[in-house]
């Protein structure tokens, strides 16, 4: 029931964590992004379909983070279950 509770609290957490590791890293997306457009130009149309694949998992990068701070919430309950049990 606790956990039904924290779920969306958590989700929310973890999309601000997204953010701001966006914000943070911004300058590494737009060095990528200048790079793919410039090969754009001269890469042949067949290829295309490869450089849209590197920009889409460039830009899911960020799913790991979901993974991460799922591990690291799990972690944490426990770590603190554990602590309640020496006390």
């Amino acid at each position: 029931m606790l956990l039904e509770w924290i779920e969306p609290a958590k989700e929310k957490r973890i999309w601000e964590v997204v953010r701001m590791c966006e914000d943070e890293h911004k300058e590494y997306y737009d060095q990528f992004n200048e790079a793919l457009n410039r090969l754009r130009k001269h890469v042949p149309i067949h290829a295309m379909d490869d450089l849209n694949r590197l920009e889409d998992l460039f830009l899911q990068k960020n799913s790991s983070l979901n993974t991460a701070y799922n591990y690291g919430f799990g972690d944490a309950l426990k770590l603190s279950k554990e602590l309640r049990d020496l006390i």
